[in-house]
């Protein structure tokens, strides 16, 4: 198992992650890397219990420096930035508050039926999950489930990308292939509970919302994935769109590894995670109801399996 040593600090060139607690932990079952490709540093793990550990330990150390909480994201590759899905491929201030009107407008149009049951300040974060393009980014605190993203590919075809699909990715032929699954620990800071938003939590730059307890589960989707989302609370310019300061470590798992671990039951199945309109009830009436959207904000998502 792992053990701690010494804090030595790496600084990566990538902004994703300039030095991690990660460094400090020494395990026959873990390693601290550089990667070759993308030059970030990552904990290499190769026991499903070191990843436990690993993921623990981060959140562990970081609760007693401050008042926050680690998250997981998994990611089948790496980035040298992490932007909401939104402001991906803007490249200037006033792009950026092109998206942001074609958002907000798209938030006014949903506000009918559709959304009367979801609370005004969960309602973009929910939208997020079913496909709209938003300000936030997903997370959740389950690193099993983060595990599965990282081992699986999204495919989106339609006008707007609308129609989406999720394949499980399949190991190289050659066992020595350099192939990872990737889960990013994100610091969201959680100093200010509002008791007349529940589920909703701030921090100095940050704000954290808990769609389990934001959004009823009638909209079954993000309870069945755990989730959650952030997003920066302070955009002082297009170049604040990135959030990649608040990743403070990435674990890294062979890709034969980690889609051993998660094995095939039905509780990891795109069944599950993304259960259908017949008992997601919200999806249901989302696909009948809500706006078409378009190419800048998508529009909400058509599953297959």
């Amino acid at each position: 198992m792992a053990s701690v040593r010494p804090q030595r600090r790496y600084i990566d060139n990538s902004p994703v992650m300039k030095s991690s607690r990660l460094s400090k932990l020494v395990s026959e079952h873990g390693t601290w890397v550089k990667e070759d490709v993308s030059g970030i540093h990552v904990y290499d793990v190769s026991n499903q219990h070191v990843l436990v550990q690993a993921a623990g330990y981060l959140k562990h150390v970081w609760a007693k420096e401050s008042v926050c909480s680690v998250f997981f994201r998994g990611q089948s590759k790496l980035y040298p930035s992490l932007e909401p899905s939104l402001y991906r491929g803007a490249k200037t201030e006033k792009q950026k508050m092109l998206r942001d009107k074609a958002l907000v407008a798209y938030l006014k149009e949903s506000e009918g039926n559709v959304m009367r049951a979801v609370p005004d300040y969960a309602r973009e974060a929910l939208l997020q999950h079913y496909g709209i393009r938003t300000r936030w980014l997903d997370v959740v605190d389950n690193i099993w489930i983060a595990l599965w993203f990282a081992c699986h590919t999204a495919h989106a075809t339609g006008r707007i990308g609308e129609y989406l699909h999720f394949e499980r990715r399949r190991p190289a032929i050659d066992p020595k292939a350099p192939e990872y699954a990737y889960v990013l620990m994100v610091k969201v800071g959680t100093e200010v509970i509002d008791s007349k938003a529940p589920g909703l939590f701030s921090g100095a730059d940050t704000e954290l919302i808990d769609l389990r307890i934001a959004a009823p589960s009638t909209f079954l989707r993000p309870h069945s994935q755990h989730g959650l989302l952030f997003r920066r609370s302070k955009w002082t310019d297009y170049k604040h769109m990135d959030n990649a300061e608040f990743v403070v470590g990435v674990l890294r798992v062979g890709l034969r590894d980690a889609l051993d671990w998660l094995g095939e039951g039905s509780l990891t199945s795109i069944h599950a995670l993304f259960p259908p309109a017949t008992y997601d009830f919200g999806y249901r009436e989302l696909l009948n109801s809500a706006p078409p959207g378009d190419k800048t904000i998508s529009g909400i998502n058509v599953i297959g399996a």
